[in-house]
């Protein structure tokens, strides 16, 4: 899923330059890419689709079926179509995994484990462009990446889905007393914190793919033509350690201070890449983005699972969708024209995300 998703940004300054593309055919693709994502995760949240075994296979194939068919034409509406398509089955593959950490996570150290897969497809997409790119142009850069993507597809294939049909009630451990209750006065409160929490989710999808999409932008300048690439190593290796940090780190303080402690590092990188004029300050951002986003992510589904809502990563991942979708149009539209704006405005979206999400926490009363 990580390579499916994020393969595009360290290989896209290639294909620009290759296809002679303007901004706007590559920024139009990646929002068909949201936008696929976003309906993956509404036809679960939805109850349209099932999140069992053969769903997630489905999606495992699509997703590297996607990678193999993006050289095959040059062609924008077949770039926006397999994109699309990659982010449905993206989408698809997140919201099924994650909903069913619960039934196989032990330890707070298995829920990190699961989570670090998306960060080592980031890192591996960008090892791949920077390794590979003086060798192959782009059509042969994808080709790689969908054969390394078919085999850890055969190694995931085997994820301990329920078949359809088959119970895929909660353990008991997974539901906190209070989300058992008929207790009708939870009931309001609940709303509130889901509401809260939802909200709170767009913003975070907002602001973090504002800076995912533009960092490498600002990388350009400093790194020139390995900018994309080497930017990308950085933020994959920081998202690939990051789940198991922070899941010792929820285990330990709590889920609603380490969430308070992963968004405050979030908006100071944010607000770090305004600055980062060198190097060293680019790196500390690019660390900074990819050592919080999925860790925001698995404590905030945590939050959603503990306070026994149905289908919970669905809904919030429909949420994060919608301001995937919603941050770059935003700043597509008012900030065009200038980079520093596009990081404030991150900023200013996950500050916003960061207080309705720690609201929705405190509402919930999962944290002890």
């Amino acid at each position: 899923m990580g390579m499916g998703r994020f393969f595009y940004t360290p290989v896209l300054p290639l294909m620009v330059a290759a296809l002679h593309w303007s901004s706007a055919p590559g920024a139009w693709i990646a929002t068909a890419n949201y936008v696929g994502y976003f309906f993956g995760c509404l036809v679960i949240a939805r109850g349209w689709v099932d999140p069992d075994r053969v769903t997630y296979r489905v999606a495992l194939v699509a997703s590297t079926l996607c990678l193999f068919a993006v050289p095959v034409s040059e062609s924008l509406a077949w770039q926006g179509v397999v994109r699309t398509l990659a982010g449905v089955a993206s989408g698809l593959i997140f919201v099924s995994i994650t909903g069913r950490i619960p039934f196989v996570a032990r330890r707070p150290l298995d829920s990190g484990v699961i989570y670090a897969g998306v960060g080592t497809g980031i890192l591996i997409s960008g090892a791949i462009v920077l390794a590979a790119s003086s060798f192959l142009d782009w059509h042969e850069l994808w080709l790689v990446c969908a054969v390394i993507s078919a085999a850890f597809t055969l190694i995931a294939w085997n994820w301990p889905l329920p078949a359809r049909n088959e119970d895929a009630s909660q353990p008991a451990e997974a539901t906190p007393p209070h989300a058992q209750t008929a207790d009708p006065t939870a009931i309001p409160s609940r709303r509130r914190a889901l509401a809260s929490l939802t909200a709170g989710h767009f913003f975070q999808g907002a602001g973090y793919i504002i800076i995912g999409t533009y960092l490498v932008v600002l990388a350009e300048p400093v790194f020139g033509e390995s900018a994309a690439a080497s930017t990308w190593i950085v933020a994959g290796a920081a998202t690939a350690a990051s789940p198991l940090i922070w899941s010792n780190v929820a285990a330990r303080i709590g889920t609603r201070r380490g969430l308070a402690l992963c968004y405050s590092l979030q908006v100071g990188g944010a607000v770090l890449a305004v600055f980062a004029s060198n190097p060293i300050l680019l790196f500390v951002s690019a660390i900074l983005f990819g050592g919080t986003f999925i860790g925001v992510v698995m404590m905030v589904i945590g939050v959603g699972t503990q306070m026994g809502i149905s289908a919970a990563a669905a809904k919030l991942m429909t949420w994060y969708s919608l301001g995937q979708i919603a941050g770059p149009a935003f700043v597509a539209i008012a900030l065009s024209k200038t980079i520093i704006g596009s990081f404030i405005a991150a900023a200013i979206a996950l500050a916003l995300g960061m207080g309705l999400t720690l609201f929705g926490a405190l509402s919930s009363t999962t944290d002890k």
